[in-house]
């Protein structure tokens, strides 16, 4: 067996890290383990590797233009993940006390711990942080409404939970329901820029619309009468127009756009593959064993 230094020099000349890129060094090392497996004889050193990886990888990973730079505890995780997802999406994501919290965060963290995972959460704006995962930028992102394309470019893990997308209007708007999209005619209809809701919907280019930068801005202008009508899921909407005391201002359509599942991604690469089918099989445990559903219950509750 190669010796503990033999073995060092090997994976340096296997990874060729870049020093002002320590996340990009750190998925070059877990690519450089996993091809291991490929390998009977490497697959038995596989163990005298973990063990220098230390010495390779820092021990903090800093965002390329962020701020943010968690350091993770000695000890307490195997590895972590860094992972994006839109900034400020309450009740599914978002900042209480400087922490980072809501349903999907509970329910990936607690998925991820159950695999010696932890996750350094990236919360930025949506198109911001889509863009950061595709440019290979984040190792994993959430939440995402299915698509053939998505299911054919990453893979989609989940799901999370099941969301119902509803139309909201003013307590005077004239709207009573939305049934047909050509309900829409002459409708101004505000959604968030970047956001995937319905195929039919999305495709359709004669629906006049108003796009924010997330709800809270959509809500907003449909209280200041800039569109007639919003689309969002049901419970990011009552969480906004409750935070915004305006319960009694706004009401919901009667009629769902749709109600879909919500995934996190991975790249399709080897890497994202190993990571992908080990969250799979927490997340489906979770299912299993009602968790998930708890923990959906107890914020909506809240």
């Amino acid at each position: 067996m190669k010796t503990r230094d033999t073995m060092q020099n090997w994976l340096k000349t296997r990874v060729k890290p870049d020093p002002s890129a320590p996340f990009t060094r750190r998925r070059a090392v877990l690519r450089a383990l996993i091809s291991l497996r490929a390998d009977t004889q490497k697959v038995m050193v596989a163990a005298t590797l973990c063990a220098i990886i230390a010495s390779v990888i820092p021990a903090t990973a800093v965002h390329a233009e962020g701020n943010w730079t968690p350091v993770r505890p000695a000890g307490a995780f195997a590895e972590s993940w860094n992972v994006g997802s839109m900034e400020e999406f309450a009740p599914f994501n978002y900042t209480v006390d400087g922490r980072y919290s809501g349903i999907d965060v509970k329910i990936l963290d607690e998925a991820a711990a159950s695999i010696g995972v932890e996750l350094v959460h990236k919360p930025l704006p949506w198109n911001r942080v889509m863009l950061d995962f595709q440019m290979g930028n984040l190792e994993a992102l959430f939440q995402l409404a299915p698509t053939p394309e998505r299911f054919e470019k990453w893979y989609m893990v989940g799901p999370l939970r099941r969301t119902r997308t509803v139309f909201m209007t003013r307590q005077d708007s004239p709207v009573n329901d939305v049934r047909r999209l050509r309900d829409l005619d002459d409708l101004v209809v505000g959604v968030v820029g970047g956001f995937t809701y319905e195929d039919r919907f999305d495709a359709n280019a004669d629906i006049h619309r108003e796009e924010s930068k997330d709800d809270f801005t959509n809500v907003r202008k449909l209280l200041l009468g800039r569109s007639d009508v919003i689309v969002g899921g049901y419970a990011t909407l009552s969480h906004i127009a409750n935070e915004l005391n305006a319960t009694d201002k706004l009401r919901f359509l009667p009629t769902p756009l749709t109600e879909q599942a919500r995934y996190i991604a991975f790249p399709r690469d080897a890497l994202g593959d190993y990571q992908a089918r080990r969250l799979q099989k927490a997340l489906d445990k979770m299912h299993t064993t009602g968790r998930i559903q708890e923990i959906v219950q107890r914020h909506l509750v809240q």
